[in-house]
Protein backbone atom coordinates (compact mmCIF):
# COMPACT_ATOMS: atom_id res chain seq x y z
CA UNK A 1 0.00 0.00 0.00
CA UNK A 2 3.13 2.37 1.11
CA UNK A 3 4.45 1.45 -2.55
CA UNK A 4 1.57 2.55 -4.33
CA UNK A 5 1.35 6.18 -3.03
CA UNK A 6 4.43 6.72 -3.55
CA UNK A 7 4.25 5.48 -7.19
CA UNK A 8 1.17 8.01 -7.56
CA UNK A 9 3.53 10.74 -6.02
CA UNK A 10 6.35 9.99 -8.44
CA UNK A 11 4.02 10.14 -11.46
CA UNK A 12 2.79 13.36 -10.25
CA UNK A 13 6.52 14.96 -10.03
CA UNK A 14 7.38 13.25 -13.04
CA UNK A 15 4.32 15.03 -15.16
CA UNK A 16 5.15 18.19 -13.85
CA UNK A 17 8.99 17.86 -14.77
CA UNK A 18 7.73 16.42 -18.07
CA UNK A 19 5.23 19.51 -18.56
CA UNK A 20 7.61 22.27 -17.42
CA UNK A 21 10.43 20.58 -19.94
CA UNK A 22 7.77 20.93 -22.80
CA UNK A 23 7.08 24.55 -21.84
CA UNK A 24 10.79 25.71 -22.03
CA UNK A 25 12.01 23.88 -25.20
CA UNK A 26 8.77 25.51 -26.92
CA UNK A 27 9.91 28.65 -25.27
CA UNK A 28 13.46 28.04 -26.39
CA UNK A 29 12.67 27.32 -30.00
CA UNK A 30 10.87 30.38 -30.02
CA UNK A 31 13.44 32.40 -29.45
CA UNK A 32 16.07 30.72 -32.05
CA UNK A 33 13.33 31.47 -33.93
CA UNK A 34 13.27 35.39 -33.20
CA UNK A 35 17.27 35.31 -33.58
CA UNK A 36 16.79 33.45 -37.36
CA UNK A 37 14.17 35.58 -38.37
CA UNK A 38 16.01 38.74 -37.28
CA UNK A 39 18.88 37.85 -39.09
CA UNK A 40 17.08 37.65 -41.99
CA UNK A 41 14.90 40.87 -41.66
CA UNK A 42 17.92 42.89 -39.86
CA UNK A 43 15.31 43.62 -37.08
CA UNK A 44 14.61 42.05 -33.91
CA UNK A 45 12.18 44.05 -33.03
CA UNK A 46 10.52 42.98 -36.44
CA UNK A 47 11.35 39.46 -36.50
CA UNK A 48 9.18 39.44 -32.95
CA UNK A 49 6.25 41.63 -34.57
CA UNK A 50 6.23 38.69 -37.25
CA UNK A 51 6.48 35.93 -35.19
CA UNK A 52 3.91 37.44 -32.51
CA UNK A 53 1.57 37.92 -35.78
CA UNK A 54 1.79 34.64 -36.94
CA UNK A 55 1.26 32.82 -33.28
CA UNK A 56 -2.15 35.52 -32.72
CA UNK A 57 -3.18 34.14 -36.40
CA UNK A 58 -2.70 30.61 -35.39
CA UNK A 59 -4.31 30.79 -31.71
CA UNK A 60 -7.14 32.87 -34.14
CA UNK A 61 -7.60 29.50 -36.01
CA UNK A 62 -7.37 27.29 -33.43
CA UNK A 63 -10.65 29.69 -31.82
CA UNK A 64 -12.62 29.77 -34.68
CA UNK A 65 -12.16 25.94 -35.91
CA UNK A 66 -12.36 24.21 -32.31
CA UNK A 67 -12.84 26.62 -29.31
CA UNK A 68 -15.76 28.73 -30.19
CA UNK A 69 -17.89 25.34 -30.29
CA UNK A 70 -17.29 24.24 -26.89
CA UNK A 71 -17.44 27.65 -25.59
CA UNK A 72 -20.94 27.95 -27.14
CA UNK A 73 -21.98 24.58 -25.70
CA UNK A 74 -21.05 25.76 -22.24
CA UNK A 75 -22.91 28.65 -22.33
CA UNK A 76 -25.49 27.14 -23.34
CA UNK A 77 -25.42 24.84 -20.56
CA UNK A 78 -25.27 27.77 -17.98
CA UNK A 79 -28.06 29.22 -19.36
CA UNK A 80 -30.34 26.05 -19.17
CA UNK A 81 -29.36 25.99 -15.10
CA UNK A 82 -29.96 29.34 -14.77
CA UNK A 83 -33.65 28.69 -16.07
CA UNK A 84 -34.25 25.74 -14.06
CA UNK A 85 -32.36 27.69 -10.70
CA UNK A 86 -34.51 30.69 -11.91
CA UNK A 87 -37.98 28.27 -12.17
CA UNK A 88 -37.10 26.47 -8.81
CA UNK A 89 -37.24 30.15 -6.93
CA UNK A 90 -40.23 31.20 -8.27
CA UNK A 91 -41.81 27.84 -7.32
CA UNK A 92 -40.07 28.01 -3.72
CA UNK A 93 -41.39 31.34 -3.48
CA UNK A 94 -44.72 30.41 -4.14
CA UNK A 95 -45.00 27.64 -1.99
CA UNK A 96 -43.49 29.99 0.86
CA UNK A 97 -46.25 32.50 -0.20
CA UNK A 98 -48.95 29.37 -0.07
CA UNK A 99 -47.36 28.29 3.53
CA UNK A 100 -47.34 31.96 5.27
CA UNK A 101 -51.00 32.23 3.98
CA UNK A 102 -52.22 29.22 5.89
CA UNK A 103 -50.07 29.54 8.97
CA UNK A 104 -51.82 33.35 9.13
CA UNK A 105 -55.45 31.46 8.63
CA UNK A 106 -54.63 28.80 10.95
CA UNK A 107 -53.26 31.53 13.68
CA UNK A 108 -56.87 33.96 13.05
CA UNK A 109 -58.85 30.60 13.39
CA UNK A 110 -57.20 29.57 16.74
CA UNK A 111 -58.59 33.03 17.76
CA UNK A 112 -61.98 32.42 17.34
Amino acid sequence: MKERASSGGRFVVAFLLFGTTVAITILLLLAALVVWLSQLTGSFIAAALILGGLFAVVAMLIYLLVIREAVECIRLRAETVYEVARIARSGYEWITGKCAFLLQLHDLLRKV
